[in-house]
């Protein structure tokens, strides 16, 4: 098997730890390298890339996991990791479930956002709808598959996946998902009204969104567009899905009481 590693460029622990998790890998069997845009797999090579780092390094690699339509898991080596399944001294358990065939993947579906025509973008974790500033209000129209919702006056929105209920919309007072469910998460950021509630929709449902005043849009921490007064928001289900690699049934409820509390 080929394991592909992928650690934060700029950070030197996550960078040691990839030597040292590459140095177990190859002593146990495993052809190893370092995920780059020069990467060249064979066609008939089983391969696997393993993110080192923590969540942000984990939710980057994902994008280039799904460029590449690899399976992915990671290893934690952050503050809080709840993407990422193995600890160092754990990961050589890894490995061996990985020899065994003691492991399935997971297809998990990505979100599609785009600005009127403009080319869209897809996000594994969440996309976030900000006011301009950091004083003022802003105002944002919501409807679901046609239906309004209503007019948000706050900060703004983020809209999550499944995957990203336990982040930013977590933090802002939205619901956990269960594993097993895709759903996409509405949750309203420090909202000026009590009728505003987070919203957990269809991951397969069409998000229409307005701003009064104008914003931004970003897309799993990257701001990538401006929004304009007038400018029709869309986000849907993406044609992309990220493959995750699972060793054993994740307890969420236990994760988020050893990590988050």
């Amino acid at each position: 098997m080929h394991l592909v590693f992928a650690a934060h460029a700029d950070k030197a622990a996550p960078k040691a730890a990839c030597r040292r998790l590459m140095k177990i890998s190859e002593e146990a069997g495993f052809t190893c390298e370092l995920l780059s845009d020069e990467l060249q797999i064979p066609e008939d090579a089983e391969a696997v890339i393993v993110a080192v780092g923590g969540d942000g390094n984990f939710i980057r690699t994902a994008h280039r996991a799904c460029e590449r339509n690899l399976p992915l898991f990671g290893v934690n080596c952050g503050h809080v990791g709840f993407l990422t399944e193995w600890t160092e001294n754990a990961f050589p358990n890894a490995l061996e479930a990985l020899k065994t065939g003691d492991y399935r993947v997971k297809d998990v579906p990505m979100l599609s956002a785009k600005v009127n025509d403009a080319t869209a973008r897809d996000c594994f974790n969440d996309l976030l709808v900000y006011k301009q500033s950091f004083s003022g209000v802003a105002k944002i129209s919501l409807a679901i598959d046609g239906q309004s919702v209503g007019a948000l006056n706050g900060d703004g929105l983020i809209i999550a996946t499944a995957i990203g209920s336990t982040g930013y919309s977590l933090s802002a007072g939205g619901p956990i998902v269960a594993d097993g469910l895709d759903a996409m998460l509405i949750t309203p950021i420090c909202a000026h009204t009590l009728h505003f509630r987070p919203v957990v929709a269809s991951v397969d449902s069409v998000l229409t969104m307005t701003m009064e005043d104008g914003g931004f849009l970003a897309s799993d921490g990257d701001r990538f567009c401006s929004v304009q007064s007038g400018d029709r928001i869309t986000v849907t289900r993406s044609a992309q899905t990220v493959r995750l690699l699972t060793f054993r049934k994740r307890n969420l409820f236990r994760l988020i009481s050893e990590k988050l509390i």
